[in-house]
């Protein structure tokens, strides 16, 4: 299992979470809603990434982040990718305002993937009044619930976690909160056919049943959908699982049996 360090630090990726209290954000032009640089009481920077949410793109400049604001309108059931582009400067704005005090860092300084060239890591944040920073998102409609997952600060497992951001999620919805009231409702399940439709074709068409074996380990969550039998849900819980010891160790994954154990094994690397 790789080390990382920071500044002193030594964390363990799957590690227990450490706090960090009277942190502080550093403005960046590059931050959105979701990551961001933080500098911690002792003077060290970190760019965090939050748990849990998905935040709206700034901008769309590259194809990965044009595909990632196609992606997010049609979640969202927003036919203009301009507004979407809109809310995500918006959320950008909004986790300024919540981080205009101190708050709190908690993070096993996990690896997070990223356009960035300085290294993201995982993590939450409780702010000065003690609420979660992703929560408050989702419940004012600039983030949806979507990304990495593991146990809160607060002693919620992985799943009761996402239960409660999918209800925050859903109450914002129905209150049409946010990007929730951009919502073109008749469109929204057009769009979200028509990125599945998308999402099947690219995973039948470069597929890997014959191409380099995905290191489970490493891969992205998009990586992960790529392999046979493996979709969204599934992908978001093999990476939430890691590390792997060895590919047998897949089989703990929930929703993994052996049918779909047999599809993966040859496909799947386990390395560091």
């Amino acid at each position: 299992m790789p080390l990382l360090f920071f500044a002193g630090m030594v964390a363990v990726e799957g590690a227990a979470l450490q706090s960090f209290s009277q942190s502080r954000l550093v403005a960046s032009e590059w931050a959105d809603g979701d990551s961001f640089k933080v500098r911690l009481a002792s003077g060290d920077e970190i760019i965090l990434r939050l748990y849990y949410v998905d935040c709206p793109e700034t901008v769309a400049t590259s194809s990965t982040d044009q595909r990632r604001v196609r992606d997010q309108s049609s979640y969202f059931g927003i036919g203009d990718h301009s507004v979407t582009l809109a809310f995500g400067k918006r959320a950008a704005e909004r986790v300024e305002e919540l981080l205009a005090k101190p708050f709190t860092v908690h993070t096993a300084m996990a690896k997070a993937p990223g356009r960035s060239s300085l290294p993201r890591h995982y993590g939450f944040v409780a702010l000065s009044d003690g609420r979660d920073l992703g929560e408050v998102l989702i419940e004012e409609g600039l983030a949806r619930s979507y990304g990495i997952r593991r146990a809160t600060p607060g002693g919620r497992t992985a799943v009761e976690a996402e239960e409660k951001m999918t209800d925050r999620e859903l109450a914002a919805a129905l209150g049409r909160v946010g990007l929730w009231g951009a919502t073109e409702v008749e469109q929204l399940v057009a769009l979200r056919q028509v990125r599945r439709e998308e999402a099947r074709e690219l995973r039948e068409e470069f597929g890997r049943p014959h191409g380099r074996p995905v290191n489970a380990n490493k891969a992205s969550i998009e990586e992960m959908q790529q392999l046979p039998g493996v979709g969204p849900v599934l992908a978001r819980r093999i990476v939430e699982q890691r590390p792997y010891a060895e590919v047998e160790d897949l089989r703990g994954v929930p929703g993994i049996g052996d049918n779909i154990f047999e599809k993966l094994k040859g496909h799947v690397v386990v390395a560091p």
